[in-house]
């Protein structure tokens, strides 16, 4: 243990002690000796950019950053710039690695630690954590930052990884606001490592050699330094200026992460990765606000799946708003870049925004319906009047039933909308693996047919593949399958739940043989609502009562299984909204719809679940 961590067992000793912990020659000859049979298939990329950081080192402050993958990071790093190059070495031995406390912990990983010096912090968590100890930890962060300072002006290069702690999965995490004072008005050298935690991964004891990489960015001044400093300048080493308006330190503090990002692979993203062109195949560019749009679309309302559509729309050379009245959380969500309610981990695209302001309708090119059923009555009234001037189209985006019927009859109905505007994009896709960027598809249905080419395109990206509708025109019954199928993927988690609680372990036969019969009493009722029956084998039919019924993450099967084992059911999901509104919609009987009407008496009426499914059973037998 080195003496710094004696201050928290005697807080008095911070003034003699400090927070520095001086490199070690022994601990260094061996760890380099240790790492560099692991590290021999590593690469390094971007070794001509140190020699335009050598002319820097001394005459201004120098913050490195790195992402965080492994507690093996800081010896990797410093082991890759000591061996690539002689300005390589250079550069490494004026390292100073900023590392918590509990970096310190005695650990053979923990060894590398004494190659380099290091500065003593305490996180927010750790601070939490130890009550009793955030006094002292105040003062060491203090102290620290101090120090850094201190460190630099000698021509000491500050490392630092703005993540905060490891990323378990190996994408980028959010970089951390308390990083802020290290990086604002430095010099920033931006280091991409892939592959570090795979060199002693957390369930093996083995050191592996590894396939990675270490990639080093270009540097860049972020902010501003002295007058006197920028007069020597050199003029082409790239300077990142705070914005006039906004959240400065955010603004810092994402652009930050985009410096790491863009030399990692697209999956390693994480947090980011929306702010990349989804379509570009093998590089990282980043999605920015067109001078010219070839399109202004406006997304009307704030759901899971508005969110997800907005942002995969903004890979292209558009500008994209999504409409919601309440002013304060569309503030919010510009301010953050990034949606709280649904996605907070995601940063959002720049030619993305929110607002409360209806005078974005009057020029939007098209319109796409993104609001849940149930909120139709808060979001649509204000903008009646916009809908009816401009004529732009207007696509649904969301599966489900009104009170009345479908979301289009009934937004038509209300707004007199015609029939020649209308369409909708459906699929078998979730939107929070839209949001991770995962492939998925839509097909697309409009009763004027030849506006499909053009919003394909617009939905067609590198993980995104949409299709026309197997019959284009049945606008009506690509609506059907999404709606229907949220209620039939209910009614299946309510029987699973029943199967899995009555006779345990897996119950596939049971769900797999009655999926053959809730889908064709879907489509029944499908086409006799008004959809073609072929329709209803597209992928807003069967692949998407397949991914509803069975999918991990499929909301609706999620909480009709949550009913089976006893939880209330007015938890609000699209299935059960549908359910609650079918019998303004049809007659549903136990002859015709036994799946339906089982469901119903169920989720609505609250009848025995045990009673229930027996009849249904009984039912089903002679069908």
């Amino acid at each position: 243990m080195p003496p710094v961590m004696e201050v928290f067992k005697e807080p008095n000793l911070l003034e003699t002690v400090g927070v520095y912990t001086s490199p070690e020659q022994r601990s260094r000859e061996f760890m380099m000796e240790f790492l560099s049979p692991i590290m021999k298939q590593f690469t390094v990329e971007g070794v001509d950019n140190l020699k335009a950081i050598k002319p820097l080192i001394g005459k201004y402050p120098i913050t490195l950053i790195s992402n965080h993958l492994s507690h093996l990071d800081a010896p990797a790093i410093f082991h890759q710039l000591y061996n690539c190059s002689p300005e390589g070495k250079s550069i490494a031995e004026q390292l100073v690695f900023i590392a918590g406390r509990l970096a310190y912990e005695p650990d053979f990983t923990r060894l590398g630690l004494y190659m380099f010096g290091t500065l003593l912090v305490c996180s927010k968590r750790d601070m939490a954590d130890n009550p009793s100890l955030s006094d002292v930890m105040t003062k060491i962060n203090m102290r620290a930052f101090r120090h850094s300072q201190k460190l630099q002006s000698e021509g000491k290069i500050v490392a630092i990884f703005p993540e905060g702690t490891r990323s378990r999965d190996g994408r980028l995490m959010p970089f951390v606001e308390t990083v802020y004072h290290y990086v604002a008005n430095k010099v920033i050298i931006p280091i991409s490592l892939e592959k570090t935690d795979k060199i002693l991964p957390t369930t093996s004891l083995l050191f592996n050699q590894v396939n990675g990489k270490l990639v080093i960015g270009k540097p860049v001044l972020v902010g501003e330094l002295s007058r006197k400093q920028m007069e020597s300048f050199p003029k082409e080493v790239e300077q990142l200026q705070f914005p006039e308006h906004g959240d400065k330190k955010q603004f810092l503090i994402d652009n930050l992460a985009l410096l790491v990002g863009s030399n990692l692979n697209k999956h390693q993203h994480g947090t980011y990765r929306n702010l990349y062109k989804g379509n570009v195949s093998g590089k990282n560019i980043l999605i920015k606000v067109p001078n010219e749009p070839e399109e202004k679309i406006v997304v009307i309302g704030a759901s899971s799946m508005s969110i997800a559509v907005a942002t995969l729309l903004a890979n292209k050379d558009i500008l994209v708003y999504l409409y919601h009245p309440d002013q304060a959380y569309t503030e919010q969500c510009n301010t953050e870049r990034r949606e709280l309610k649904y996605y907070p981990l995601y940063k959002l695209p720049p030619n993305l925004v929110f607002t409360s302001d209806p005078d974005v309708l009057k020029t939007a090119t098209l319109f796409i319906q993104g609001t849940n059923p149930w909120e139709l009555i808060n979001v649509y009234p204000e903008i009646q009047p916009y809908l009816n001037r401009n004529k732009a189209p207007f696509f649904n985006v969301i599966k489900g039933f009104t009170s009345t019927g479908l979301i289009l009859d009934e937004v038509q109905n209300a707004f007199g909308l015609e029939d020649d505007r209308l369409g909708v994009i459906a699929g078998a896709c979730y939107p929070d693996q839209i949001m991770e960027r995962k492939i998925s598809g839509f097909e697309i249905a409009a009763s004027n047919e030849t506006l499909i080419s053009r919003v394909q395109k617009l939905f067609t990206n590198g993980y995104i593949f949409p299709r026309p509708a197997r019959i284009p025109t049945d606008v009506k019954g690509v609506q059907l399958g999404g709606a229907l199928k949220t209620i039939y993927a209910l009614a299946m988690g309510i029987v699973e739940g029943y199967f899995t609680q009555t006779f345990g372990g897996n119950v596939d036969n049971s769900l797999f043989h009655l999926s053959n019969r809730f889908f064709a009493e879907m489509t029944a009722i499908g086409t006799k609502m008004g959809g073609q029956s072929e329709t209803f084998l597209g992928l807003s039919g069967l692949t998407d009562f397949m991914l509803s019924c069975f999918g991990m993450d499929a909301k609706d099967r999620k909480t009709g299984y949550d009913i089976a084992y006893g939880s209330p059911s007015e938890r609000m999901s699209n299935g059960f909204y549908g359910l609650k509104v079918m019998p303004n919609l049809m007659k549903i009987t136990a002859e015709n719809t036994p799946v339906l009407a089982a469901a119903y008496e169920v989720v609505i009426n609250k009848k025995n679940v045990n009673q229930i499914i027996e009849m249904l059973e009984s039912r089903l037998a002679r069908v």
